[in-house]
């Protein structure tokens, strides 16, 4: 498809943007400026009052100038192509109680519009998605492996696993789009084991070699590779609770491929991911100004000793 085609699906059947609601775009300085402005023009396409802001991309997570925090709240529907994530952000937090859809596109790339991803199917896949999600809330032992080295155990017992299935419909949510993924929190102090990725990374791009973390009680207490794992060390250390595993995650969209952009490539079908930093969002107790997620191919899980997945096949 077309970049506006891209466009025009998200905001119709991805998004369901309606003539009667207010849309807010809300981009920053280091995206792509298109992205923003094809979004723009398919929600006026489709009669709705839409705003696009454009802010400083070197603000931290989470801080977003007074005049845009303003439209993210006001809005019935938001759009964030930002390169840190707006989930941050209280204004997104008061938009969602509120009832309104949030979607995160963090880190998009040019060719965003026209990446596969956009072509699944997301309502017949939903079923999928809901039976992976019930698998992952009745776990509570789980051990991961896969053929780049990942090799960890680890406990989320009582915890209620959390979905992006592709799209953002219903009130009160947010959600990446095309993001599809089924994800949960760790219980804290229970990881051992490595964790090697080797795909991709938030704020890495594509890896040009694997990034291996050694986990010892939920924590990465040494981070090895090349030049992208120094980076990761860095910003890991930089705050507290940066060295937190925070997340588990398999992806689930067959027409997603590889491109650099964290919101792609974490819901590939065949990749899982971990993350480092917060998890309070959705369940875990680890409040943290940053979330870093580790992209790794093939992985094979067991959820109380039962096969769930196989070198990123479901069972």
């Amino acid at each position: 498809m077309t970049a506006m085609e891209g466009a025009a699906r998200i905001v119709r059947d991805c998004v369901g943007v309606r003539p009667e609601e207010t849309v807010a775009i809300v981009t920053d300085t280091l995206r792509p400026p298109d992205i923003a402005q094809r979004l723009f023009r398919a929600c006026t396409a489709r009669g709705a009052c839409c705003v696009q802001l454009l802010f400083d991309g070197s603000l931290p997570a989470g801080e977003v100038p007074r005049p845009v925090a303003a439209a993210i709240e006001a809005a019935d529907v938001v759009f964030g192509v930002t390169t840190q994530t707006l989930g941050y952000a209280p204004a997104t937090g008061a938009c969602i109680r509120r009832g309104g859809r949030v979607v995160t596109m963090t880190e998009a790339p040019e060719d965003f519009l026209t990446n596969p991803a956009l072509e699944a199917d997301f309502e017949g896949l939903r079923e999928r998605v809901e039976t992976v999600r019930a698998a992952f809330d009745r776990g509570c032992g789980v051990r991961v492996t896969a053929p780049g080295g990942t090799d960890l155990t680890f406990r989320i017992d009582g915890r209620r696993s959390s979905c992006c299935p592709g799209t953002c419909l219903e009130p009160g949510v947010m959600a990446a789009v095309p993001d599809m993924e089924v994800y949960i929190a760790p219980l804290e102090g229970t990881a051992e084991g490595t964790l090697a990725a080797d795909l991709s990374g938030t704020g890495l791009g594509l890896l040009e070699e694997p990034v291996v973390l050694k986990i010892e009680n939920g924590r990465a207490v040494e981070i090895r590779g090349g030049r992208q794992a120094q980076q990761l060390a860095e910003r890991v250390h930089a705050v507290p609770g940066g060295d937190v595993l925070a997340e588990f995650a398999v992806g689930l969209n067959p027409c997603a491929r590889p491109c650099g952009s964290i919101v792609i490539d974490e819901g590939i079908y065949g990749t899982g991911h971990f993350a480092l930093g917060s998890n309070t969002g959705f369940g875990g107790g680890n409040a943290c100004p940053q979330h870093l997620d580790l992209v790794y191919w093939k992985p094979t899980i067991w959820f109380d000793q039962q096969l769930f997945m196989k070198d990123g096949v479901l069972c």
